[in-house]
């Protein structure tokens, strides 16, 4: 008998690869704006978004905070006074049109629905947009259902995101649920408050020292794997 039911699946950087997706956007984004896309801007701009996210994932401001300044404080250091939520959307509708995979992520799911999980996805971010992506992925359906942040209303890792999933699908054992992400500080950090076990998907083989995982892999091929070798 299998050690778990229900599996919890990030996406960004663990199904879809926002990495590349946010990329290609972000080119777009500054042509439109007639800034160069290179790496010392790029890197002005991650700065920026990441101390915006780090501080919604702590709870210390809300989304509007993350999605209507980001762009605007970015364009600033080049000079440019631009309408923050104008440019958010656009970028949006730029990210939108990515169709970007993590390798091995289909025979992943396959795996998993073949052998009788039931998968729910459970991200951080803007609910058009991810509900966009899975479609252009051609992936929803291997959801029981989606429960984004934006929707749900809480961003992981806090534990009432986690709370509304286990009460809206009925899940009372949690030592039957396993979450799988890529990040640290949102999907294991929030397994781990909650209780339940956890799966990191490490791609840039750094060492945890705060938030533990369960498991640890550094691909999807090796989570198949870990599944199916240890009857997971």
């Amino acid at each position: 008998m299998k050690k778990y039911k229900y599996i919890i699946f990030d996406l960004d950087n663990t199904l879809l690869n926002f990495t590349k997706s946010e990329h290609y956007a972000l080119q777009d984004l500054f042509a439109k704006y007639g800034v160069i896309f290179n790496e010392e801007n790029f890197s002005t701009y991650k700065e920026i978004n990441h101390e915006l996210w780090s501080k919604l994932e702590e709870g210390t401001i809300q989304k509007p905070a993350v999605l209507e300044t980001r762009f605007a404080r970015f364009f600033a250091t080049q000079g440019l006074q631009v309408d923050g939520k104008k440019a958010d959307d656009e970028y949006r509708q730029f990210l939108e049109g990515r169709n970007d995979l993590m390798d091995g992520a289909y025979e992943l799911l396959d795996y998993l629905t073949e052998a009788g999980y039931i998968l729910f996805a459970g991200t951080n971010g803007v609910g058009r947009t991810q509900r966009q992506r899975l479609k252009n992925a051609e992936m929803a359906h291997y959801f029981k259902e989606l429960y984004i942040s934006e929707e749900v209303g809480f961003e992981k890792p806090d534990v009432r995101f986690f709370d509304t999933i286990f009460t809206q699908e009925n899940i009372k054992d949690l030592s039957k649920v396993l979450m799988i992400g890529d990040s640290l500080s949102s999907d294991i950090r929030g397994a781990n408050r909650v209780g339940i076990n956890s799966i990191w998907l490490n791609l840039s083989s750094d060492i945890s020292i705060e938030d533990k995982p369960t498991y640890e892999c550094l691909s999807l091929k090796n989570i198949k794997e870990l599944m199916n070798n240890n009857n997971l």
